[in-house]
């Protein structure tokens, strides 16, 4: 059920450890929680990822975050329908979301698919500068993988748990999110 108050509580904004408070982000994954403890900002710092972060109201306590990255997809991995449309490169150029969340205090409220839509806005804003055709994501588990498909994600088949969608198919969907 999305709770629309909620929502327009929230604020996204690049992770600024002088700023946010992490550590007492928890959304029931370990991995998830410690990678925005432990490691979101020496990956910023090293140029490897950009860390977007869910505020509520005018705190700085995260209550949400995604991680997002540049990527290529190897085109051999790729269903046999999308990649007879592409160029014959041995890769094509996407962009990977490595991690999101959402505090357990919070869920159940849209701020998931909040922060997709977020995801999804900066992402055709990154094609529009160097292009990328694919967003690709790893699922942590089918629940979540159930709610990608929903949003337009593929299985790449015999790489589980990769999933994909053409930034064709994210631009399409923005107007649906928002």
């Amino acid at each position: 059920m999305i709770d629309s108050a909620f929502l327009a509580r929230l604020r996204i904004e690049p992770l600024d450890r002088s700023r946010h408070e992490r550590t007492s982000f928890r959304c029931g994954v370990d991995r998830v929680d410690n990678f925005l403890a432990s490691t979101a900002t020496r990956q910023q710092d090293a140029d490897l990822t950009r860390v977007y972060v869910a505020c509520l109201d005018q705190t700085n306590t995260v209550v949400g975050y995604y991680a997002l990255n540049a990527h290529a997809i190897e085109t051999s991995s790729l269903p046999q329908a999308m990649a007879k449309k592409l160029p014959n490169y041995s890769t094509i150029a996407a962009i990977y979301l490595s991690i999101i969340g959402f505090h357990i205090d919070h869920q159940g409220k849209g701020g998931g698919g909040f922060l997709m839509g977020d995801a999804f806005g900066r992402c055709v804003q990154v094609a529009d500068v160097v292009g990328a055709h694919f967003l690709v994501l790893d699922a942590l588990n089918e629940r979540a993988a159930k709610l990608y498909r929903e949003l337009g994600f593929v299985d790449l088949a015999g790489h589980a748990p990769r999933m994909i969608i053409p930034m064709k198919a994210i631009r399409k969907a923005i107007p649906a999110i928002s």
